[in-house]
């Protein structure tokens, strides 16, 4: 549910979606057992389940640790070493227990969006950087004891994650989790809190379902958008053939069937961004979305 609101901040806005607050406190942490200078620490929009929490501070961004971020990082570290330079660094933890990662200068597109967060070049260049972490991530072997997507909740459709071939994916490529540069030229991928290895059609079907989009609450009410050649443009982009968009398209259901419970749980668990999804209509729309999807399915594929 994810273009962009901009302002003369830009060098504010980080690895974390656009910067919201300036003031927050200044203090110096402890980082890899190296002391760092103070910084004003900023509070960064965008997303639904860190709101609030997510900040940056100087050259780095601090995010909430999780049970999973230890394996987020160990990933991360690979697709680094691997010559991932659109993916956050991993930095390791402050002395307050939070997740330090690389900032990555842009803008992240959110609502309100501006027209050039629909611009095909931006779709098709976003699928093509998904592709290539995904032939990044085949080289990836998770620890034994790796843990994923805790904070996610019941967010994975059993199809998901009993494909043939599972990979590590991000899950989570909607519009507030890529980076932009001051051309609108894509730039990088942030938030990979609900990475875990899945079917990588499962990673498209998530992806495409916000940017192709289907159904999105945050879209400008005057905003004419071809769908079905957005999808198809995401999926060519993928070298998808015919059988698998169909599965594409089944995942895109499933995964909002699905989701329909797991945002009530998690609002339930106090999660305010939640909250605010079900308080704007979100059962209704995502019903809706699944309605489209199905009428159209023979077209997208």
């Amino acid at each position: 549910m994810s273009a962009a609101i901009r302002s003369n901040q830009n060098h504010m806005q980080a690895n974390s979606k656009t910067a919201i607050a300036g003031l927050a406190k200044q203090r110096r942490t402890t980082h890899n057992g190296v002391m760092s200078t103070a910084h004003e620490e900023v509070v960064l929009k965008g997303g639904r389940a860190n709101t609030g929490s997510v900040v940056r501070i100087g050259d780095q961004v601090a995010r909430p640790a999780y049970p999973q971020t230890p394996s987020v990082a160990d990933f991360l570290r690979h697709l680094v070493a691997a010559g991932a330079d659109f993916v956050p660094e991993p930095l390791g933890f402050d002395d307050e227990g939070r997740h330090r990662l690389r900032f990555i200068p842009g803008n992240a597109p959110v609502p309100p969006y501006h027209d050039w967060a629909f611009d095909e070049s931006l779709l098709v260049q976003v699928a093509h950087h998904q592709r290539h972490l995904h032939l990044l991530a085949k080289s990836y072997e998770p620890p034994a004891d790796a843990s994923w997507a805790i904070s996610a909740g019941n967010y994975f459709p059993d199809a998901a994650i009993t494909a043939g071939e599972l990979i590590v994916c991000h899950n989570d490529i909607g519009m507030t989790n890529v980076i932009v540069d001051d051309d609108h030229q894509f730039v990088g991928f942030i938030d990979f809190d609900y990475c875990r290895p899945v079917d990588r059609l499962f990673d498209i079907a998530v992806a495409v379902r916000h940017w192709a989009p289907f159904g999105d609450l945050d879209l400008a009410l005057d905003v004419d958008l071809d769908r079905i050649r957005r999808f198809r443009l995401f999926c060519d982009a993928h070298e998808l053939d015919s059988a698998d968009r169909r599965r594409v398209v089944l995942l895109a259901t499933s995964f909002l069937k699905h989701a329909r419970e797991n945002i009530k749980a998690l609002a339930a668990a106090g999660g305010i961004g939640f909250q605010a999804l079900l308080d704007n209509g979100y059962e209704a729309t995502n019903r809706a979305t699944v309605r489209w999807l199905d009428e159209n399915a023979e077209t997208l594929t």
